[in-house]
């Protein structure tokens, strides 16, 4: 989630970065709104709270019965007004946590611009790709057809995209996290 401090300081900055990313940057209008909104109303409710805990210490003091009512009925209407503020804030706040978790995360200035993955510029290579006389397999193949991939099982537990480790490809799996254990635990302590 962006800052909402660099929202409110560098608009344009936030707005050129979601453009960036392909996102319409109006969704950075919006967030400004709402917490301008936002802010006016927690003001509002603050105020009106001063004033209903000054008035509350002027009630106490009262000697007269007749103002003492009338002031505590001017209260009541402060208060339903404190209640209703209160409940716009609360609305106008949803709104708002919704719209800021909708708002993607700003990509680093070094990041090509671009539309597609073709776009992306390699950065830098570390030796040379293997060279296969065969074409590879994708791994979801793989794991199948060695049966150590259970795909439909893991949909059926857990939805899309999930999967399920059997027989070597779980034991492989807590090999592996057993290894990163035992090497953190070495090396760091």
């Amino acid at each position: 989630m962006l800052d909402i401090k660099l929202i409110r300081e560098q608009p344009e900055l936030v707005k050129a970065g979601i453009a960036r990313r392909g996102d319409d940057p109006a969704i950075v209008d919006q967030i400004l709104a709402l917490d301008t909104r936002r802010r006016e109303l927690l003001n509002q409710v603050e105020t009106l709270k001063a004033t209903r805990n000054a008035v509350s210490k002027e009630i106490s003091k009262m000697k007269e019965p007749a103002a003492r009512d009338a002031k505590i009925a001017e209260m009541r209407g402060v208060g339903e007004q404190i209640a209703a503020l209160d409940h716009e804030v609360a609305e106008v706040e949803r709104e708002w946590q919704l719209q800021m978790l909708l708002a993607p995360n700003l990509p680093h200035p070094d990041v090509p611009t671009g539309t597609s993955e073709h776009d992306n510029v390699v950065a830098r290579t570390a030796g040379q790709p293997r060279a296969f006389d065969f074409t590879p397999k994708p791994h979801w193949e793989l794991g199948e057809a060695l049966d150590i991939i259970d795909f439909e099982r893991g949909v059926k537990l857990s939805g899309t995209r999930f999967f399920v480790l059997k027989g070597a490809g779980a034991r492989l799996q807590r090999a592996l996290i057993a290894w990163m254990l035992d090497v953190h635990i070495t090396q760091h302590g």
